[in-house]
């Protein structure tokens, strides 16, 4: 949803109106405190029955549904009810007018089991709607015009409008004679019944009747209907009789979890070319999503929409299914080998991999780091927003960062059956800062994973998540059963003490030895953490920063250092404004804490196919123990020496993407020199 805002935004938009239950804009008003949207503004449209929604293109009526049993009160641990006043884009200013690290010490707070405190009721409707298009005006025949005598120009228009005319001679002409009859507007409708204990409303709801096949005419038939309700509903006989109350040609598109995860073409062609290069490292993602079959105990009537697929409406109605995205391998191969220099490349590539394996004894064993999004701020096609899955074990994992989509990489990468037993290996999830591409994919982690297991979860985050949570469970669906925020600030690596007796069990589900954090130079509680396994092998995440001097005594002679380069390094004064670090600062940081090896992580989506490097020379830095991340790469620690030797022949597979931004740059560096 943030990404869907900023786009728009980005669009030049500059008001959105939601439609939905009373009371869904605090949603929208709660993630303005984590992505940037000053230009945008969100209001809440008023959504009542008696009054359809109107515009030039058709009419909305609103079909809300409400729960027929008692909302339960519930007991959660999350800690005290916290207020969030904090806007995280709203940097300290300086008397030169700069922004500045603002470093507040925030309280100490404890996790504990409360009641809630919000005086507001959950949200207890849902809203379906009946959309109608604007009846079709027919077609003005001009061979009738002439004949009536009516001259080429605004007449026309006139009459096509639907206007009858006067000739200057006194003739009415009438519209309806020279144009074809008006085509009444196809009707569709979106619903969502989410729950059983709403159906009674829903399948009963008299908006729902004169479309139905025994009281509509024809006009009034639906030519599809979207269905958005979980399939559990779905299955419910109530459910399924009130589908069969519609004609038989109405078409019932289905859009639930029970779909199969596609994503677009544009990754699955990214991930087979980097397939080429290690084929562990970049493995192919989930594609049995591709296959066509339709599922075991959905009725005749129905239809499951892949990607690209498209309901038309005017001039014509039919369903399109010639844009189904679908997989061309072959073609996606032979780009890349048909690059001058690159089968020579590849040979050079696999040669030296292979003498290093023999070196190192290179293998797959835990841990294994799973990159799930990579890029910053906003998605892109091959990069998504943070998320990282450190594999502890075959059955102990964390999650650091979880930026919108983490689910759907999950999903994307190993479908739906083994996306299951992944998700049960999630025992903690740490959240750096409260930035939208950081966090906002948590409540939708929290609703899969609850749907799995129901064993305890921890949450290491900011200690201000907890109104977002608060906000959402108490407004919207319950999220917090089973799980125990930790703020970010008990781990301060000077202070704790993983021997306590308090954090016995909480080491034990983990199976780790220790987790350590600091604060790091972002907004307001932005925090880098290392992770000890019970081996010995010590992993840091840097989460968003500018160099930090924090972040390198934490990191001290760690095995692994996964830090973020936002920005090139002739781009410096732009990461300082924004207080994030370039590429060479983000390998400085390495050589200063003596990491192993870094992985540089959450590049600006203009590098999202080829992040630039510096030279060996350039700044001092050497690149013998420096990668760049991928999403979808999975990476255990001895195979990290294997990526250095991967960089020449990227910038040769992306050579046009590389060129681009040299190009950039170039230009960048004539207007300074100009100046």
């Amino acid at each position: 949803m943030p990404g869907m805002l900023l786009t728009i935004q980005e669009a030049g938009v500059p008001k959105v109106s939601v439609h939905g239950p009373k009371g869904t804009v605090e949603i929208f008003d709660a993630i303005k405190k984590f992505v940037m949207l000053q230009a945008l503004k969100i209001d809440e449209a008023k959504c009542d029955e008696s009054e359809p929604y109107t515009d030039p293109i058709m009419s909305v009526s609103y079909v809300p549904i409400t729960k027929s049993s008692a909302q339960e009160k519930e007991s959660i641990n999350i800690g005290e009810e916290v207020v969030d006043n904090i806007n995280y884009y709203d940097y300290t200013t300086n008397s030169n007018g700069k922004r500045v690290f603002d470093n507040a010490v925030e309280k100490e707070r404890k996790a504990q089991k409360v009641e809630e405190k919000s005086g507001k009721a959950r949200i207890s409707s849902a809203m379906s709607y009946i959309c109608r298009l604007h009846p079709r005006a027919g077609k003005l025949s001009l061979e009738k015009c002439l004949e009536k005598g009516v001259k080429p120009g605004p007449l026309f228009g006139q009459l096509k409008a639907g206007q009858d005319i006067t000739l200057p001679d006194g003739t009415v002409i009438l519209s309806k004679d020279v144009c074809s009859p008006t085509t009444p507007g196809p009707i569709f409708l979106i619903v969502e019944c989410p729950l059983e204990d709403y159906l009674e409303s829903f399948v009963n709801h008299p908006a729902f009747a004169q479309h139905q096949a025994t009281m509509s005419n024809e006009n009034d038939t639906p030519y599809c209907i979207i269905h958005f309700t979980p399939q559990r509903v779905m299955d419910d006989p109530r459910y399924v009789e009130w589908m069969g109350k519609f004609d038989c040609n109405t078409r019932h598109i289905v859009v639930n979890e029970e779909n199969e995860c596609m994503g677009t073409e544009a990754i699955h062609r990214h991930q087979h070319k980097l397939h080429i290069l290690h084929s562990e490292i970049f493995p192919f993602l989930n594609e049995k999503c591709f296959q066509k079959k339709t599922r075991a105990n959905d009725l005749p009537i129905i239809h499951r929409p892949r990607t690209h697929h498209t309901v038309h409406l005017q001039p014509e109605l039919r369903f399109d299914t010639e844009n189904e995205v679908l997989l061309h391998p072959e073609e996606y191969i032979n780009e890349v080998y048909e690059i001058e220099g690159f089968s020579e490349s590849l040979k050079d590539l696999q040669t030296n991999i292979n003498i290093l394996k023999e070196r190192l004894s290179v293998g797959k064993e835990y841990p294994k780091i799973i990159m799930l999004g990579t890029g910053s701020m906003v998605p892109s096609k091959v990069r998504n927003t943070s998320g990282i899955l450190l594999r502890v074990d075959k059955n102990h994992s964390m999650l650091l960062d979880c930026g919108e989509g983490t689910f759907g990489q999950i999903a994307k990468i190993y479908g739906n059956y083994r996306m299951e037993n992944i998700i049960k290996t999630i025992k903690a999830v740490y959240i750096s800062h409260l930035h939208a591409d950081h966090h906002i994919g948590l409540i939708g982690l929290l609703k899969e994973r609850e749907k799995v297991t129901q064993d305890p979860l921890y949450l290491f985050a900011p200690p201000y998540i907890a109104a977002w949570l608060q906000l959402y469970h108490v407004r919207f669906e319950p999220i917090l059963h089973q799980m125990t925020l930790i703020p970010n600030n008990e781990f301060f690596m000077d202070t704790h003490e993983p021997a306590e007796y308090k954090y016995r069990n909480m080491y034990k589900t983990l199976n780790v030895q220790a987790v350590r954090t600091t604060y790091v130079k972002h907004c307001p509680h932005s925090y880098g953490i290392s992770v000890t396994l019970h081996n010995g092998k010590k992993i840091v995440y840097s989460g968003d920063t500018m160099p930090c001097k924090n972040l390198v005594k934490l990191g001290q002679d760690c095995d692994l250092l996964i830090h973020e380069a936002t920005m090139e390094d002739d781009l410096s004064e732009e990461a300082k404004m924004k207080f994030h670090s370039t590429t060479s600062q983000a390998i400085q940081a390495g050589e200063q804490m003596k990491s192993k090896f870094t992985l540089l992580t959450h590049f600006s989506q203009r590098y999202s196919v080829i992040p630039p490097l510096p030279n060996d020379d350039d700044n001092g830095s050497k690149l013998n123990n420096v990668g760049i991340a991928y999403d979808n790469m999975h990476i255990s620690l001895s195979q990290l020496p294997l990526l250095p030797l991967m960089y020449p022949t990227l910038k040769l597979m992306f050579i046009k993407h590389y060129e681009e931004i040299e190009e950039r740059a170039a230009r960048r560096h004539r207007m300074t020199v100009d100046l």
